[in-house]
């Protein structure tokens, strides 16, 4: 049993990638990280995660499909939330209704990647609360 929260950052940035991880470590997390929705899959079925951090728009499998897919294929469930630099990932929505499909799509959020990380990083304990 693990002693500290794991986190699974899944993003194709590999320069945010290591500085939100390194500010998570540095916070008491175990961090994973994938590059893909496809990556991001494999890791959550082999590691379970407690919360997976997935970016939206990422090749191979965008982080919209991945979360669908660990929505329908996970007995389960693993609390994901979406990260992106756009403050809105839907375009066309409006901010309360793209809160309503993330959480549709089975996400408890998202959080934008262009916040201050120190404010990032308490969002995200927040989330694992």
């Amino acid at each position: 049993m693990r002693n500290s929260k794991l986190v699974l950052l899944v993003d194709d940035d590999l320069g945010f990638q290591e500085i939100v991880s390194t500010k998570l470590k540095r916070s008491g997390f175990l961090v994973a990280e994938a590059h893909d929705g496809k990556e991001a899959i494999e890791k959550c079925n082999i590691l379970n995660p407690d919360l997976v951090l997935m970016d939206v728009n990422m090749p191979k499998e965008n982080g919209t499909e991945a979360v669908m897919d660990l929505s329908k294929k996970r007995e389960v469930p693993i609390k994901v939330v979406f990260l992106t630099s756009m403050n809105n990932p839907w375009p066309g929505l409006q901010e309360g209704d793209a809160l309503k499909v993330a959480q549709g799509l089975g996400s408890a959020g998202f959080l934008n990647k262009s916040e201050d990380i120190d404010i990032l990083i308490e969002k995200i304990k927040d989330y694992l609360k």
